[in-house]
Formats: structure tokens, sequence, C-alpha cells
């Protein structure tokens, strides 16, 4: 996102990246992109300043800040200036499910995913992306629009390998035991296998302006 939005905004256009770890983004080297450690709920906004910016973008990240995704967009609204708008992209995780109930590895997915609770004992909020266009408009922005996306996908796909990944990284976040492993094995067997199809996660795009 950060590339994409320094292609956007031009030679005569800044950017800055932020992150908690910013190891990744300073591998980029591109003249009208600077990139600053920060954390959005904990640190001070004169770092970023404060109502200086056109557009605020956050992606896939808010659904991680259980009960605290408020004071973020909050904190993201200050740092717009009249008129400016923010962005957010985040996903309903709970919905990435396999769809065909009649295929034999089916059964034993949905006992691991629980209906998506997989996420929620792991500290996630699994439905957080349909929730924005009410904390948008509760955190002061004005023409509030928002839309949602998925897809239903083969297994051994690109997604489903992605997803594979996924769920074995934010597993052994949460300090997984020998339990939530076979777990992961159990789901990822499935995601594996051709023949099974997948509805991927609900992606939410949402945006709203600050007023002028």
């Amino acid at each position: 996102m950060a590339v994409w939005l320094a292609e956007q905004v031009g030679p005569t256009g800044h950017v800055l990246a932020t992150d908690l770890n910013p190891v990744y983004l300073q591998r980029i080297d591109l003249p009208n992109l600077d990139v600053l450690e920060h954390n959005i709920l904990e640190d001070s906004l004169e770092a970023l300043g404060p109502g200086s910016f056109d557009l605020v973008c956050s992606r896939l990240m808010l659904f991680h800040l259980v009960n605290r995704q408020e004071h973020a967009i909050r904190q993201m609204v200050e740092c717009l200036r009249p008129g400016g708008w923010l962005i957010d992209e985040d996903a309903d995780w709970g919905m990435a499910a396999p769809i065909d109930p009649a295929h034999p590895l089916y059964d034993g997915y949905q006992r691991a995913w629980r209906n998506g609770d997989w996420w929620t004992v792991r500290g996630y909020d699994k439905v957080f992306g349909r929730k924005l266009p009410a904390l948008f408009e509760r955190c002061g922005l004005q023409d509030v629009r928002h839309e949602a996306a998925t897809e239903a996908v083969r297994g051994a796909s690109d997604w489903a390998r992605w997803w594979t990944v996924t769920l074995e990284v934010f597993n052994d976040l949460g300090g997984g035991d020998e339990s939530d492993r076979r777990e992961v094995q159990l789901m990822s067997q499935a995601l594996a296998d051709p023949t099974m199809w997948f509805l991927r996660e609900l992606l939410h795009a949402c945006w709203g302006r600050r007023p002028a």
C-alpha cells in the first residue's frame, strides 16, 4: 500500500508509512516516501503532523485491536486536514470457510473452525469489518460509504496457500498448543485439496471525510 500510494501522488506528493515494526517498509527506496516507527494507540500524534493529511489509509490492521478500534480511528481522524479522507479495509474473517457440506473434509474443517471462533479464542475480532461505517460516523466522519466483496475459490489455489500460512502464523502468535496445531493441520489438509471450494473472507472497504 505504501508503494502504491507513493505512485499515485507522484513526485510532487508525499507519503508517510507507519508501523510498529517498520523493518520491511525500510527496504523501500522511494524519494516521496518516508517511514516512521509509530504506535497509533500510544504514541504522540505530533510525530505524524495532526491535521495535515489529505488521506489516511489503514489496511487489515484494526481487527487486531479488539475493544480499541474506535480509539485508533479517532487518532487517525485527528491526522486529517479538514475535508481529508480516511479509508480502512478490514475483513470478516469468520466467513472464510468451506461451502460444500457433502465434501468428506468439510466436517473436520468446520469442527476446527467453529464458525470462525477459531479467531475469537486467539483474541481477534472475527466480524470487525462490518462495524466500520458505524464507527466512522461515531468518530465524526461525514459522507461515509462502505462496500464489501468476497469470492469462492478452490483448495490449492493461491488464496488457499496464503490462508494456510496465515492460520499457521496466527496460531503461533497466539501460543497454540498441540491441540491447536492439530486443528491447523486438519484445516490445512482441506485447503490443499483442489476438489474443495471455500468462501474467502469478506473484505470491507469504508471511507469517510473529516468535516471541513
